[in-house]
């Protein structure tokens, strides 16, 4: 193998780790955002307009980033490539189920 070829793949595998870890911290801060819109969603004003408003831009946030960092993860191994769609709706709505469930408790 020429040199070239052998550094064109130790590249190519340097992306690969770099966006993995990239996808990773985007799904990490998803689960940030959750956390504070659970926060917002226990606080004793949940109910009125601001608390809302911040819990819904969580939420948003939330899942944007999970999509980002999961369709990454799926195109970086190229397996099951619309899987991402799937799994960023169910962790869409089992986040909104959770925090309406917490609200009307």
């Amino acid at each position: 193998m020429p040199p070239s070829n052998q550094l064109r793949h130790v590249r190519a595998a340097q992306l690969r780790a770099r966006a993995i870890r990239g996808a990773i911290g985007r799904v990490l801060l998803g689960m940030v955002f959750l956390v504070g819109a659970l926060a917002y969603a226990r606080a004793p004003d949940r109910h009125g307009q601001e608390s809302m408003l911040w819990m819904t831009g969580l939420l948003v946030l939330s899942t944007g980033h999970v999509a980002l960092g999961l369709r990454t993860l799926a195109r970086v191994r190229r397996r099951s490539p619309r899987l991402w769609i799937a799994a960023t709706t169910a962790w869409g709505l089992l986040a909104t189920v959770l925090i309406g469930f917490l609200l009307r408790s």
